[in-house]
């Protein structure tokens, strides 16, 4: 069981369900005319006698005899068409079934035709009349059904939906849905329709109207409630796809309330409502009813179990209940150990509890039931970089690279992995092909994030003048989100010794645009160090060491060569000491704690 949300019956073809049930019913009745003669004259030998015995007939007695009222056993007129009807809608059924639409429609003529009084079989006939560009005749063949059953809704519903999907006549369309509604207030199917049809004529109040009477309704049905709940979620849905406000969800949540007063032991229902809960990220309300419907399945591993089981994990994982979520996946991998979803939901699991290791190991498995999962490639290689691993990221975006060439988005994962790695000179002519892959794939994808990348590669690769056209080409992309591109420019200009002014220029333009940034403050203060300002150099060094959250061996170099350069050596030299003692201190320290503790006397 996997309920389905109700579609509008202008997007549907309505369920077997709806057709064949009452036309088998009408058509079974119908043959009763044929049942007596052959009860009372042709199986009248099975009858037991008192004593237990078989009964001897007419015939056993004198068998030479003719046999009496033989015209009792010929079918009426009637019974010979209800006959007929019953044997064309079989064929048509079992047509149906074989796939073969153009028999099975015939045959269902033919049943039409010698049992015209039917009139769920007259909808199913006239829509498919339709369907194949016969529309006059399916209109004339509805409105007789109508006027032969004028108690039926579906003969005017049917007609409304005709003229509105086949001939555009939104009049003609809320006309006979109005009929339908006034035959059968209780049903859902009219108001579904009305309120569509005023909607699409952008008659807003009508549709509103039309709502508020559903919601008066005194129908009995659970279902008309849950169908009516699936109603006012899809009217209160925002058009860019947004979750449904707040505000509107008590009214939704009293009509899925209704529909399991009614039918509390109804899973269909209880799938429904399920779905709207957990659609609307009512975890909470949604869990129980989840855990109902996945007890109620007797296969754990069938596709709906399965179905059910994802939701719930998600709906764990949404309120936080990951170690929940955890259990309701690992059970899942028992029950169908071959399926991926459950794997990959598993490390995204692992992924939001921190568990690395578990993440990696849960993608991997994915990777093995199904190697075709471009992402997964992705996700693996990241994780790996996050351990550390990186060769091994480096190899699984390799393979993923042979197994989807062209692919730019990974051909540009590669290249930044290179890069992290360390691998400049062998990142350059990576990101060099991602340029010639992303105009026939993604070309959204070289953006100034992607020449930034590009550009400090090529700058640690001492590419100087490729780095600069790529940073530059980055900030021109996004010219008000490139302070980063710009310190980094600025900086490696300093660093070399070119181009002083400019640098300076593109450094206090990355101050201005993040002014805590104390990577951005230390740069500037190492440009006012390089141009001979050491006062101002110390202001926004110190200010550099304050704004970074753990000490930085660079910074803390820098503030000590300012402070060393205007002369205040014991400072220096205090400052100094504190950077060696960090991971990823420069070389050139203890030259210069030992040169200045010399000229201090001190130890260094």
């Amino acid at each position: 069981m996997r309920p389905q949300r109700a579609l509008s019956l202008t997007r549907q073809r309505l369920p077997w369900s709806v057709w064949i049930r009452p036309a088998l019913v009408r058509l079974a009745i119908g043959v009763g005319i044929l049942a007596g003669p052959l009860l009372s004259h042709g199986w009248a030998k099975y009858r037991p006698k008192p004593d237990g015995k078989a009964a001897q007939t007419d015939t056993e007695a004198t068998p030479n005899k003719p046999l009496a009222n033989v015209t009792d056993l010929s079918l009426s007129k009637e019974g010979e068409r209800k006959a007929q009807a019953l044997a064309h809608f079989a064929d048509g059924f079992i047509a149906e079934e074989d796939g073969e639409t153009d028999r099975a429609f015939e045959s269902y003529r033919r049943s039409l035709s010698a049992d015209p009084n039917n009139p769920d079989l007259a909808v199913k006939v006239a829509f498919e009349m339709a369907r194949r560009g016969e529309v006059s005749e399916g209109i004339s063949l509805l409105k007789d059904a109508a006027k032969a059953a004028p108690r039926e809704m579906l003969p005017p519903l049917c007609l409304s939906q005709i003229y509105a999907k086949f001939l555009k006549k939104p009049a003609l369309a809320i006309r006979y849905a109005t009929i339908a509604l006034d035959l059968n207030p209780d049903n859902i199917s009219p108001y579904l329709a009305l309120i569509e049809l005023y909607t699409q004529a952008n008659q807003t109040q009508k549709a509103v109207a039309i709502l508020d009477r559903a919601l008066k309704s005194k129908s009995p049905d659970a279902d008309f409630w849950a169908q009516l709940g699936d109603l006012c979620l899809k009217l209160d849905q925002p058009q860019d796809g947004s979750p449904v406000p707040k505000e509107k969800l008590p009214r939704i949540n009293a009509l899925f309330e209704k529909a399991r007063k009614l039918a509390p032991q109804d899973l269909e229902i209880a799938g429904k409502a399920a779905d709207f809960y957990y659609e609307t990220q009512q975890f909470e309300t949604a869990i129980p009813l989840l855990r109902k419907l996945i007890g109620e399945e007797e296969d754990p591993a069938s596709g709906d179990a399965l179905a059910l089981g994802e939701k719930l994990a998600r709906a764990l994982m949404g309120l936080n209940r990951r170690p929940e979520a955890l259990k309701v996946l690992e059970k899942m991998a028992v029950d169908a150990p071959e399926r991926k979803e459950t794997f990959a939901l598993t490390g995204d699991n692992h992924l939001l509890e921190g568990n690395i290791d578990q993440a990696l190991n849960a993608y991997r498995r994915v990777l093995e039931l199904d190697p075709s999962i471009a992402p997964v490639y992705l996700r693996i290689a990241d994780l790996q970089m996050r351990l550390g691993q990186k060769e091994e990221a480096v190899a699984t975006l390799q393979e993923a690279r042979k197994k989807f060439p062209g692919t730019a988005l990974i051909t540009y994962s590669l290249a930044a992995t290179l890069a992290q790695a360390g691998l400049y000179t062998q990142a350059l002519p990576v990101f060099e092909e991602t340029l010639h892959e992303a105009p026939a794939s993604k070309p959204t994808l070289t953006n100034a994030s992607f020449y930034f990348a590009y550009g400090m590669a090529a700058e640690q690769a001492g590419d100087l003048d490729r780095a600069a056209t790529l940073l530059e080409k980055s900030i021109s992309l996004a010219p008000n989100d490139s302070a980063q591109a710009r310190n980094y420019l600025g900086y490696s200009w300093l660093e070399h010794g070119k181009r002083l002014k400019e640098a300076g220029e593109l450094i206090q333009r990355a101050v201005a645009d993040e002014p805590e940034n104390g990577a951005f403050l230390d740069s500037l203060g190492w440009y006012f160090y390089k141009t001979g300002d050491f006062t101002h150099a110390i202001v926004n060094l110190m200010k550099a060491v304050e704004k970074i959250p753990e000490p930085d061996p660079v910074v803390l170099e820098h503030l000590g060569d300012a402070y060393a350069a205007k002369g205040d050596l014991a400072r220096a030299l205090e400052v100094w000491k504190k950077a060696a003692a960090l991971e990823g201190a420069s070389k050139e320290l203890p030259g210069k704690i030992s040169t200045a503790s010399q000229k201090l006397g001190s130890k260094p």
